[in-house]
Formats: C-alpha cells, sequence, structure tokens
C-alpha cells in the first residue's frame, strides 16, 4: 500500500512540474505522464523477465509485455490530438448516417451498463 501511495504522490508531482513550465498543453502534460509510467511499468517488468531465478515460459512472456508497453508508451507520446479530431470530423462529414448510428449504438451500450449498477 505505501508503494502505490509513492506513485500516487511521484505522479502528482510530475503533473504539477509540467502544469508550472506552462511550455505544454494540458493534454500534452496527461501524455507525457502515460507515457512515462508505461515506461516505467515496461522497465519494471522486463528487469523482473531478466532475473536469472525467472523462469523460461514466465520470462519470454514478461519480455514481450515489456516491449508490448514500451510500444504503447511511444505510440502515447507520437499521438496527435488535433490529427486526429479532424480525422473524425472529416469522417463524420462523408458518413453521417453512419455516425449517428454508432453514436446511438454507444449510447445505448453505455446506458444498459449503467442501468445494471
Amino acid at each position: 500500500m505505501e508503494k502505490n501511495d509513492a506513485v500516487v504522490d511521484n505522479t502528482e508531482e510530475t503533473a504539477a512540474e509540467f502544469q508550472g513550465s506552462g511550455n505544454s498543453t494540458g493534454f500534452e502534460n496527461v501524455k507525457t505522464v502515460i507515457a512515462d509510467k508505461l515506461h516505467k511499468a515496461a522497465e519494471a517488468i522486463g528487469e523482473k523477465a531478466a532475473d536469472p531465478d525467472a523462469q523460461s515460459g514466465m520470462a519470454h512472456y514478461g519480455n514481450q509485455v515489456s516491449r508490448w508497453l514500451d510500444q504503447s508508451a511511444e505510440y502515447v507520446r507520437q499521438f496527435d490530438y488535433e490529427q486526429s479530431d479532424a480525422s473524425v470530423r472529416e469522417y463524420i462529414r462523408q458518413s453521417p448516417g453512419r455516425s449517428l448510428l454508432i453514436a446511438g449504438g454507444d449510447g445505448l451500450i453505455i446506458g444498459a451498463m449503467l442501468r445494471r449498477r
């Protein structure tokens, strides 16, 4: 439990540092924090997988997960919100009917999930 509290405190400090810098937007701050956490998790899992006491099968899966987390961190770092927003808006302009059906279906699914709680 203490380790989790330390991680939360560290995340809050990191976010506060980015907010104070004034060089990035809020979205960029979130992207950076998430990418850093994914990279740290990948490093930790990679270290556990490299442990000589690790079983060979588990070490293989640990290395694979570590690579996936590193790839995810890079994807988050390179994600461009403006480009994605423009792509979604263009898709909606080209296919308004399909977009309404997708939005309606999503609303039904979310409504059903919330109703069950």
